[in-house]
């Protein structure tokens, strides 16, 4: 499985490198880099590992690997853009295709009318020197490090994430991640992200989106300050008189699936865990959290083969 989730990531790499433009003035390709970074993140060692040849498949191997200052200069700072951006291309084409759809059937579109909200603590030590890492709430208890922020459909990789320090509020996240989503449907969340002024943003991205959650106090009134009439919209259809549709319940029964998606995330060799003690500030923990999206992405692709295979 292993094997055959880096071929799913060398392929996605090499196509976007075809019609990649990179200058003149690089000695390695932005593709090798990345390619670098990959087998380093994906077998849960340092950069520096995966810069000595020694370490790699002859198959797999790039006929020439930068250096481990290579590496650093082209991960971060204005190198690190174009780095960013070749990444974030190739998440795109994990999305790509009818690989990206929960559907086995040959052709069948992704399916994005139903996205989910949540968040993954990425704990720390607590005794960790990382001056970005923050103390905030974590799986059930006060933690000190990052936090994982995404919004999910049934495609292989997030419709958007972003990695930020743990003690910044989701409400903040979750206003600029809305803001980019495209296409319409429903947001499911949960009682942290209920905001009328989200309501009112998710309504505005993309061709409008319908948050559903509960509130954070189930039962109370609405009080005397303005309400998004999308979140009042959103209560009537949570908290139903009796006998009246239970769509808004029903539907929402679906956003259990963000709680495996996450669970599988960290269930393979590979998979995504905290941090580990050489992932420290917050440009390294982004660029860790982007390729191992990519490696699950790439788990989950091989997966919907294998469903395809047997359909």
């Amino acid at each position: 499985m292993e094997r055959e989730r880096w071929s799913e990531l060398s392929a996605a790499v090499s196509k976007v490198d075809a019609g990649w433009e990179d200058g003149g003035r690089y000695t390695h390709r932005t593709a090798v880099v990345v390619r670098v970074h990959l087998w380093a993140v994906s077998h849960d060692r340092p950069v520096s590992w995966a810069c000595e040849a020694e370490n790699w498949d002859h198959r797999t191997r790039p006929e020439k690997l930068p250096d481990q200052s290579t590496m650093s200069r082209r991960t971060r700072g204005g190198h690190g853009k174009r780095f960013e951006a070749f990444l974030a291309a190739v998440g795109a084409g994990m999305n790509k295709g009818p690989l990206a759809s929960s559907d086995p059937r040959p052709g069948a579109e992704p399916m994005r009318l139903v996205k989910v909200m949540d968040g993954k603590a990425l704990a720390v030590a607590a005794h960790s020197k990382d001056r970005d890492a923050r103390w905030g709430r974590g799986a059930g208890q006060k933690s000190n490090g990052y936090k994982l922020h995404l919004v999910r459909s049934d495609r292989p990789m997030p419709e958007q994430w972003a990695a930020t320090p743990l003690d910044v509020d989701e409400r903040v996240v979750a206003r600029r991640m809305v803001k980019r989503l495209g296409g319409a449907g429903y947001l499911l969340r949960d009682g942290m992200y209920d905001a009328s002024d989200l309501h009112d943003r998710a309504a505005a991205a993309g061709e409008g989106h319908r948050m559903l959650g509960p509130r954070r106090r189930p039962g109370t009134g609405l009080g005397h300050c303005y309400q998004s009439p999308h979140r009042v919209r959103g209560i009537e259809a949570m908290e139903p008189p009796a006998g009246v549709n239970r769509f808004g319940k029903d539907l929402y029964r679906r956003r259990l699936q963000i709680e495996r998606d996450l669970g599988n995330m960290a269930s393979f060799g590979g998979g995504m865990h905290n941090p580990p003690p050489w992932v420290r500030r917050i440009w390294r923990v982004r660029n860790w959290v982007h390729a191992k999206l990519l490696v699950n992405a790439a788990r989950i692709r091989c997966l919907r083969r294998r469903q395809r295979s047997r359909a």
